[in-house]
């Protein structure tokens, strides 16, 4: 039996990612905070392991008690953090103090894959697209942050590491995009800025079957662009909600000026919550950016892997399980 040890275990993709090694008829260990919110892991197969990435000494005894996994899908991270120094700590520090204890203490896995972002490549003008082993140019310090935990991977001698790069993603659970969808299924489908956009998407049961055959088919050392393979303008989010729910969306366009205020003023009122909301002045440069549409063929050929769904197909299972679960 195949063992996997899962960070990030308890958030939006991390779920799924436990659902699919159980069904795989592995020994799931989900790694986890004591805090942290384990509604999405409930089965009782699965074994879970404290790990305090920030404590060296916590991480090295922890993990060498726990022995050596087949395979690690180190999926923990942040996507929302008041500064640099912030995701930095979150995404670079915590990545380089994991494989360093695994390193050291002779716990290398078979595959060690890391789950970075489209966001560590940046995105391209709205006549290009982003293609495998360009040179990346990310605009925010999240995507700077990912960036650096791969080229620190990449530095390593004798580390099996492979890497995935995903675009937005989409599906139960999740409350990022939830709230456009929120939005679009009262009949309101905002539009930031007046210029056209590319976009790309991914849903997360897509992600997650990536995910396994990067594990058990990518190569040691690459990265690759993940995405439906599909392009959306910028007005499919509602459209595609739209066909769901069968209620017409009304698009507004709204001014990146006013956009800017808006997310300054969303900052403030976050700070004052004590979280990072998801429109802030820190990922606006993602959100306004022209194109995120990839070259996925490498991808697809390499993991042999198709995508099952598409943004309305995975809409029509994302807005039936907020309904059962009352989000909307």
């Amino acid at each position: 039996m195949k063992r996997i040890l899962i960070t990030g275990a308890s958030g939006f993709i991390g779920g799924f990612l436990a659902e699919e090694g159980l069904n795989r008829g592995w020994e799931v260990t989900a790694a986890v905070r004591p805090t942290s919110d384990r509604r999405w892991l409930q089965d009782k197969r699965i074994r879970f392991l404290e790990l305090n990435f920030r404590n060296e000494a916590d991480l090295q005894e922890k993990l060498k008690n726990s022995g050596r996994f087949d395979f690690i899908i180190h999926n923990a991270g942040s996507t929302k953090e008041p500064n640099r120094e912030g995701y930095f700590a979150s995404n670079f520090d915590n990545t380089k103090r994991f494989a360093d204890t695994l390193l050291n203490h002779e716990l290398i896995p078979e595959k060690f894959l890391y789950v970075s972002s489209l966001a560590a490549v940046g995105p391209v003008r709205y006549d290009q697209l982003l293609k495998p082993g360009q040179t990346p140019r990310p605009v925010t310090f999240y995507g700077e942050s990912k960036l650096a935990s791969e080229q620190y991977l990449a530095s390593l001698n004798d580390f099996p590491w492979t890497a995935v790069q995903p675009t937005a993603v989409f599906g139960p659970r999740e409350k990022g995009i939830y709230l456009a969808i929120k939005l679009a299924a009262q009949g309101w489908a905002f539009l930031l800025g007046n210029q056209p956009q590319q976009l790309s998407f991914i849903y997360v049961k897509d992600l997650v079957h990536l995910m396994y055959a990067a594990l058990e088919r990518g190569h040691s050392g690459k990265k690759y662009l993940v995405t439906d393979g599909k392009t959306y303008s910028n007005t499919e989010l509602g459209k595609a909600v739209e066909a769901v729910t069968k209620r017409r969306t009304i698009q507004v366009k709204v001014p990146l000026p006013v956009v800017r205020a808006v997310a300054g003023i969303s900052e403030i009122a976050g700070k004052w919550r004590g979280e990072m909301p998801p429109l802030n002045r820190e990922k606006l440069p993602e959100l306004i950016a022209e194109s995120w549409i990839c070259d996925t063929s490498e991808t697809f050929g390499d993991l042999q892997f198709r995508p099952r769904y598409d943004l309305y197909t995975g809409m029509e299972e994302t807005v039936q399980w907020y309904k059962d679960n009352r989000w909307l």
